[in-house]
């Protein structure tokens, strides 16, 4: 039997399901839409139907999830200095973003231990 697939929104829940409350997911980031739950009846194999009723949420989920990794990248590169972002040409790809901010933090730590040391030798200076 040969498939036919359809770029179409899943159906309506059946009545059955249509009177229960979607569950909630307001809790969850990035779940703002109502999300139906399906129970396969006992002994059937998975249909189309149940498939195409799990891949619309779970698209949405991983788009909610690819929108947050990429904002948090855009919000890596603004935190950058400039002259780290000037080192490269042109624009600046999420993997060069990461690798950025990776070099800046450690500059940072490595700046804030020998500052850390100098402090101690500094006490240790005055209280001779």
């Amino acid at each position: 039997m040969e498939r036919i697939t359809s770029a179409q929104p899943p159906p309506p829940p059946p009545p059955c399901l249509a009177k229960q409350n979607p569950l909630d997911m307001a809790g969850i980031p990035g779940m703002d839409f109502p999300m139906y739950v399906y129970k396969p009846r006992r002994g059937a194999k998975r249909g189309e139907d149940s498939k195409d009723t799990y891949k619309l949420p779970h698209r949405l989920i991983e788009k909610k999830r690819r929108d947050r990794i990429n904002e948090c990248i855009a919000q890596l590169k603004d935190l950058l200095p400039e002259h780290l972002k000037l080192s490269t040409l042109g624009h600046l790809e999420k993997a060069v973003v990461l690798e950025l901010t990776l070099k800046h933090v450690k500059a940072l730590n490595s700046l804030l231990e020998q500052q850390q040391r100098q402090i101690i030798s500094l006490q240790n200076g005055m209280q001779i």
